[in-house]
């Protein structure tokens, strides 16, 4: 027989036979390294996750180690502690002292009963290293995979505990083992050299793919800029603030705080020296606030602290006065010193508060009257302050309505030539709905700004202009107001596009009226839309001229069709001689730059003279008319004569 076998394994066989043992061989070993590379993997990720959260728990939560020393906890680490193994992957959480008594347990499954494993829990609290143990569970008692990590906690170079956690990775395990299925293919292919790269690439995978979960989960719950926890975080922290308010019958205390003239470090030096002060500010507060308080960045450059546990309202009196203090110091940025100073607006919880919108709203009341009182001062919510703020939903509730039910008005009013009194045609007004309590435009337009209902609204009020303009009989020009709000998504090009395509309009009879404060947001994306505008044919005018931002700076960036003079400087020049030469100024630069000069806002017949000797082209008031319904304004431009100026205007 054996001789038979060796006749069989002589020449070509032999070597094949052994070429097929070593192949074998390799394959088997190429399996024992994957699985031996698996199970490194699983307990090094393990090991790496209950690190880093014990760090996170012990940082965001230092009291967590008065368990330790047989003190206890605030509520809020308790309430922590507690919800540690009723979600994500940890499912049973213990902590052992110094002694090694346990001090702390929580578990996710009804068996609490789990036997202690004292051995490793000696190991780690004489050694001070780190401990994981991989076992395939048992459901209901254990999860189907887990690893089982013993993190020791060293204050001073000392170790004052171990946290015991129970980690499921039943999940990784699955996706190891299904990606190292395809990776002993590959090794039965390319033998052992190529083992290793399938390996060594999907520990580089879950390595990211850990830090893209670590980096998800804080950017969810803070901001991204100051680190401070977000408004979601807050609401989490707010609604057990005002639980624990209701049981110890001491009131929460929110803090509104908003940086004094922060728009102006932007605009003189740049929004990266207004990113740094915000950074410096953020680590100003966190540092100057007790640990049970929660300090929040809420947007912009307004923060929110809620102060929780102490009297009041001599807590957040005394908290407030020291906020100021502290914020009022001056800001080294770039070799600059900056001075942003603070205002604070605060307001207590009631005793059966649970809303924290509501006391944010509260505070956020009393900080407008701080700001209105002359800023960098403190003021406490007064019933009565909240007037405003009801006013304003009604109004945001009675725009959703009136767009709702499409019951917006526009009204027409006339724009006429002083070169020889033509009727020029309209700049159409919005207007509340007809029958309903009266708003006026500048009550209710800057609620829709502010909600962005604006969008909604601009995009009526242009379809519905370019629709009336296109049925009038004369060629007549119509001026539509666009909002800054509605040049920040950057579509307001396709918007005016779909409006005159859909309403037959020429390009060329459609005005677009814009402010200065245009120029506060993204001045380059706001140049780009107005040009691609300029490119659909249509007209572009500069409203409110003088009043608002780097005036001459843009007329010189963009070169608008018309300029439209403030009906302030037009009102103050029978009297004001300073206003009188605003408007020679502003009607010289017109002709100098080759724009149309609009006068607004004329109502006697010397205002009218005065314009016209300046050189004004063209003007509207209600010295030639009052804003008109649809239909009359469609009547005055569908009639033969359009020379309606009257003759004390042109003399």
């Amino acid at each position: 027989m054996k001789r038979h076998f060796m006749r069989f394994l002589n020449a070509e066989r032999r070597q094949v036979a052994i070429f097929a043992i070593c192949i074998t061989l390799a394959v088997v070993g190429g399996m024992f390294l994957c699985q031996f590379l698996s199970g490194k993997m699983l307990r090094e990720n393990a090991q790496g996750t209950s690190s880093q959260w014990v760090s996170l728990a012990v940082a965001r939560y230092p009291d967590v180690l008065s368990l330790l020393s047989d003190a206890s906890p605030s509520v809020q680490t308790r309430h922590f502690l507690d919800d540690a193994s009723q979600v994500g992957d940890i499912y049973r959480l213990r902590i052992w002292d110094a002694t090694g008594r346990l001090v702390f347990k929580s578990e996710r499954t009804a068996f609490a009963d789990m036997p202690a494993n004292g051995k490793r829990v000696a190991e780690a609290l004489v050694s001070g290293s780190i401990f994981d143990d991989v076992h395939a569970g048992s459901p209901p008692r254990n999860e189907p995979f887990y690893v089982e990590s013993f993190i020791p906690v060293k204050k001073n170079g000392a170790v004052v505990g171990v946290f015991e956690i129970y980690l499921d990775q039943t999940d990784d395990e699955i996706l190891y083992k299904k990606s190292l299925f395809l990776t002993e293919i590959i090794i039965g292919a390319l033998v052992l050299l190529a083992g290793g790269i399938p390996g060594y690439g999907l520990y580089r995978q879950m390595l990211k793919l850990r830090d893209s979960r670590a980096e998800t989960l804080f950017l969810s719950e803070n901001d991204s800029l100051t680190g401070l926890p977000n408004r979601n975080r807050l609401n989490d922290a707010a609604k057990r603030a005002l639980a624990l308010s209701r049981r110890t019958k001491r009131r929460v205390a929110a803090l509104m705080i908003d940086l004094d003239r922060f728009k102006d470090i932007n605009n003189d030096f740049g929004q990266a020296a207004g990113d740094k002060v915000l950074k410096a500010a953020a680590k100003r507060l966190r540092s100057s606030i007790p640990e049970e308080d929660i300090v929040a960045r809420f947007g912009g450059d307004e923060f929110v602290v809620l102060q929780i546990g102490m009297h009041q309202p001599n807590g957040a009196s005394s908290l407030a006065d020291r906020l100021t203090r502290v914020l009022a110091e001056p800001y080294l940025i770039d070799g600059s010193e900056l001075a942003c100073r603070a205002s604070i607006g605060i307001a207590l919880s009631s005793q059966d508060e649970e809303d924290l919108d509501a006391l944010v709203a509260c505070a956020d009341a009393a900080l407008f009257k701080a700001k209105a009182s002359g800023r960098n001062s403190v003021s406490f919510f007064e019933p009565g302050m909240d007037a405003k703020i009801r006013e304003r939903r009604d109004i945001e509730a009675g725009i959703r309505r009136a767009l709702a039910a499409d019951l917006f008005q526009l009204a027409y009013q006339p724009l006429y030539s002083f070169h020889d009194g033509r009727l020029l045609g309209f700049e159409a007004l919005l207007r509340w709905p007809e029958g309903w309590p009266p708003q006026s435009p500048v009550e209710f337009i800057p609620v829709a700004e502010e909600s962005g209902l604006i969008n909604s609204i601009g995009v009526w009020a242009l379809e519905t202009a370019c629709r009336t303009a296109a049925n009038w009989a004369h060629p007549l020009m119509v001026a539509v107001n666009l909002s800054p709000v509605q040049f920040r998504d950057g579509n307001i090009v396709s918007i005016v596009k779909r409006a005159l395509e859909s309403s037959g309009l020429h390009p060329e009879r459609l005005e677009l009226e814009v402010t200065e404060s245009l120029w506060i947001h993204d001045s380059d994306s706001v140049i780009n839309q107005l040009r691609r505008l300029r490119g659909l044919g249509v007209s572009i005018a500069l409203d409110d001229f003088g009043t608002g931002y780097s005036s001459l700076a843009y007329l010189w960036k963009f070169p608008f069709n018309t300029v439209k003079i403030d009906q302030s400087f037009v009102r103050g020049m029978e009297n004001e001689p300073k206003a009188a030469a605003i408007v020679h100024t502003i009607t010289s630069l017109g002709k100098v730059l080759d724009l149309t000069i609009t006068a607004e806002g004329v109502e006697t017949p010397e205002q009218a003279r005065i314009l016209k000797e300046a050189g004004c082209d063209q003007a509207q008031g209600f010295l030639f008319g009052r804003p008109l319904p649809a239909l009359a304004a469609t009547a005055l431009a569908n009639s033969e004569r359009i020379v309606a100026i009257p003759e004390v205007a042109l003399c």
